[in-house]
């Protein structure tokens, strides 16, 4: 099967989806702004031929017919593991003081993790923890020479000849998307979304009733 001929500002989508990059991720890479890559990929702009190369670096990594990586793995949401109640101090209304204390900490932790919802889905989220394992080696891998005096030829030329590898550069985008990675907590999946959504209205409900019972200070 033939390779299919991606314009730039489609292949830079399409690398982007395969691999779950922002913009200004894919735009480090090949060295231009995001709004340049944005506008390249609005079919507005043209990404020149020095960073298209570059783009072609990581489009020779996608599955074939397009490239030379492997196919991006399944994904799926993830588990939600509460953490356990904080613990109170002995008073004599402890029971009311305890869960009232745990009310307040999984509320703040239910708002954390509905905040979550603003960073990439958990399948891009997945995506990208993948796409940091297969292009750690495939980045620092030298290219492939042609043998010219190969019976028959040198062979067909690897997807996009013109991609132009820095390995030190490459590896050093790719340590920043890791970092990134690692300080980004998975988004939940949309149904886990909603449970939370029903079990903050009514943490609040409980909240609100036994700080009326407690009184001020509670």
């Amino acid at each position: 099967m033939s390779r299919r001929a991606y314009p730039s500002r489609s292949l830079a989508a399409a690398v982007r989806a395969h691999f779950g990059l922002t913009q200004a991720e894919l735009a480090a890479f090949i060295g231009v702004s995001r709004p340049h890559l944005a506008l390249a990929e609005a079919g507005t702009s043209a990404l020149g031929p020095g960073p298209d190369q570059r783009l072609q670096v990581l489009a020779r990594q996608l599955p074939p017919p397009d490239g030379l990586g492997p196919p991006a793995p399944a994904v799926g949401p993830a588990g939600y593991d509460p953490a356990p109640a904080p613990a109170d101090p002995a008073a004599d209304l402890t029971p009311l003081r305890r869960r009232l204390a745990r009310c307040r900490w999984l509320r703040t932790r239910l708002t954390f993790e509905q905040e979550q919802q603003r960073q990439p889905s958990q399948a891009r989220h997945q995506r990208r923890a993948w796409a940091v394992q297969v292009l750690g080696p495939a980045l620092a891998a030298p290219l492939p020479v042609p043998d010219w005096l190969a019976p028959g030829g040198p062979g067909p030329l690897p997807p996009y000849p013109l991609a132009t590898p820095d390995a030190p550069r490459d590896t050093h985008w790719l340590s920043g998307l890791a970092l990134r990675l690692a300080a980004t907590t998975a988004p939940l999946p949309p149904a886990s979304a909603a449970l939370a959504r029903a079990r903050r209205a009514g943490l609040d409900a409980e909240i609100a009733a036994l700080e009326a019972t407690l009184g001020p200070g509670a």
